[in-house]
């Protein structure tokens, strides 16, 4: 990459990042009653303004905002790629990647209670630009087989077909979605391994990688303490790739309840990142520290992929806030129990 076209990089990065949110923005959207509230609030003093513009407010479903809330990180993406080189290009279509397995698994997800013609009310339009994927046809798709049609082409047809059922049983969310990220970290990992320059592919690959124990982690923690799964079937849910050993984890996954497992990481690296965070659940543990492991490489990091990386996964945070506080608007939370919510 050139020092021109890093240097944009570094710079759009951290100037948008300058945009989000501030404490302030949030205080005023806890004090929100309403998902209306909350709507016309980012509509007229955020960042969000220019994908709300139009909006009516007053006639808006929580998750037609969220579908137009998060087209700003595509906008964004694809704002910052323009100025990316080849490596830094493949990054997009990791990220482009996440957006179209939530796609995927959330027609799923409509299509096992059967309200699959409800999906098209929630897909995001704007990402039919960028996408190889067709949202439209996802629109169309009433059972397994119409799902593999509609991917006809894909990689995530041919992962998809060895776990869609062939008859009109319910597909099983929990195992597709772990299959498609797993392909998806994969493919992201060769894609670093391609890089020109060693020290680069290093840098990337060590946060990319750390990235992927923090999610570990988190896996472990969620099916141990909300589903109570045996140790032997939280194993082959884990992500195969990591900076943390299959030892490491095999004794974590073994451990007899979470506590435990959080004594048996304090002598791991995540361990000790562990310690320092701030959380009230542990469902929140990932992004927490997601958040905080960005915010220091978007800050610290010359490399300009790892810029980038670290601002998207950030706004995506900055979208779970939002996201938790239009749902907490909805159910009449009170003040304190919203604040809990919040990721930071």
């Amino acid at each position: 990459m050139s020092s021109q076209s890093a240097n944009a990089i570094l710079a759009k990065s951290r100037a948008m990042y300058g945009k989000s949110l501030k404490e302030s923005d949030f205080q005023a959207l806890l004090d929100c009653k309403s998902v209306a509230e909350i709507a016309s609030y980012l509509k007229q003093r955020t960042g969000y303004s220019s994908v709300l513009n139009g909006l009516d407010e007053t006639n808006i479903h929580r998750g037609q905002l969220e579908t137009l809330l998060r087209q700003e990180i595509y906008f964004d993406l694809f704002a910052l790629s323009r100025y990316a080189h080849e490596d830094t290009l493949a990054f997009s279509d990791f990220f482009i990647s996440r957006m179209e397995i939530e796609q995927i698994i959330k027609c799923l997800m409509l299509m096992n209670i059967g309200k699959a013609d409800e999906y098209v009310y929630t897909m995001p339009l704007s990402l039919d630009e960028f996408t190889d994927i067709s949202l439209k046809a996802l629109a169309g798709v009433r059972s397994c087989s119409d799902m593999l049609t509609a991917l006809k082409g894909t990689w995530y047809c041919s992962v998809l077909s060895g776990l869609l059922p062939k008859d009109n049983a319910k597909a099983d969310i929990t195992s597709i979605e772990i299959a498609l990220e797993n392909k998806s970290y994969e493919k992201a990992l060769e894609t670093i391994d391609k890089g020109k320059h060693k020290s680069d592919r290093k840098e990337l690959r060590d946060i990319f990688l750390s990235m992927l124990d923090i999610e570990n982690m988190s896996r472990i923690i969620r099916l141990k303490k909300y589903y109570h799964f045996a140790p032997d079937d939280i194993m082959p849910m884990l992500i195969p790739y990591g900076r943390l050993s299959k030892k490491t984890l095999s004794e974590f996954c073994h451990a007899e309840n979470v506590e435990l497992v959080f004594e048996l990481s304090k002598n791991t690296y995540i361990g000790r990142l562990m310690s320092k965070l701030n959380y009230h659940e542990h469902r929140q543990m990932t992004d927490v520290m997601i958040y905080n492991y960005c915010r220091h490489h978007l800050r610290l990091s010359p490399n300009p992929t790892v810029v980038m990386i670290s601002y998207i996964y950030l706004r995506e945070i900055e979208l779970k806030n939002i996201v938790n506080l239009i749902e907490a608007a909805r159910y009449q939370l009170p003040a304190d129990e919203k604040r809990k919510l919040l990721i930071k």
